[in-house]
């Protein structure tokens, strides 16, 4: 009993863990991914697995020098995925009908505007910020505690997530190394300590000094993977390689997201 007690209290401290990055980084939709960018390396230097993946975006200071770790990790989260948080994602699905389920996501988002509003800040993007404040108010208000979006329905009033990854990026900082964070997959230095920062701002953080903030907190979490429950499988299941495959569509990802913020 002790034994299966620890294990669960790693577990919800890993997911405690996750709040702003699942919040910034939600699990790739398939019908978002991007055509595979072509690579710069030599062909000499690309592995069979490599090959069989998705191309290697042209990211100059693409590294991943703690591959062994990373793949650890990777391999611990894939049990977590497919034993725990997939099956329960299922379920969470089943019984809750969609628009209770979007009310949920629209009361997180709105709880956590302090996190979008000191990023626009901190990009000098002034006029985003203050789109943030009069969403808030909206929400918190008509929008019944942001339950409700009448912000975007009835304002048009765009809806951002900017995290503190995406402002260290602004102001030239690299995405450093490669990294799989436990319970939350694909990441890197730059967004991994973006996401520190991140949580110091996230409200929700104040409220785990008892049960019912943990809970809470917890909750967050669940409620942004669960729609992302099967993608993950769909394509994780794509390559020989389950490794090779996330880690390059990540890199894409960053690829596409610097290309688009160019524009």
């Amino acid at each position: 009993m002790d034994r299966k007690r620890a294990v669960l209290t790693v577990f919800l401290i890993g997911w405690v863990g996750a709040g702003s990055a699942l919040a910034q980084q939600p699990p790739i939709d398939p019908n978002d991914i991007e055509p595979n960018v072509v690579g710069v390396r030599d062909e000499s230097e690309i592995t069979e697995e490599e090959a069989e993946s998705p191309a290697i975006v042209a990211v100059a200071e693409y590294r991943d020098p703690l591959q062994p770790l990373n793949r650890a990790i990777f391999a611990f989260n894939d049990v977590s995925y497919r034993y725990v948080i997939t099956p329960a994602a299922r379920a969470y699905r089943t019984s809750v009908p969609p628009p209770v389920r979007t009310g949920i996501g629209n009361f997180f988002h709105n709880l956590k505007t302090p996190i979008y509003l000191v990023n626009h800040l901190l990009q000098g993007k002034p006029r985003e910020a203050g789109t943030d404040v009069g969403r808030f108010l909206i929400n918190t208000t008509i929008g019944v505690l942001g339950f409700m979006d009448p912000a975007t329905t009835r304002f048009e009033l765009e809806k951002r997530t900017p995290s503190a990854g995406d402002t260290l990026e602004g102001y030239g900082a690299g995405y450093g190394i490669y990294l799989v964070l436990p319970f939350i997959g694909p990441s890197n230095l730059r967004d991994g300590g973006g996401t520190m920062f991140d949580s110091m701002l996230n409200p929700i953080q104040y409220t785990m000094d008892n049960p019912e903030g943990l809970a809470v907190r917890i909750f967050d979490n669940f409620q942004q993977y669960a729609p992302f429950a099967e993608t993950y499988f769909d394509i994780r299941d794509e390559s020989q390689d389950p490794y090779i495959f996330m880690r390059n569509l990540h890199l894409q990802g960053l690829e596409r997201d610097a290309a688009y913020a160019e524009e």
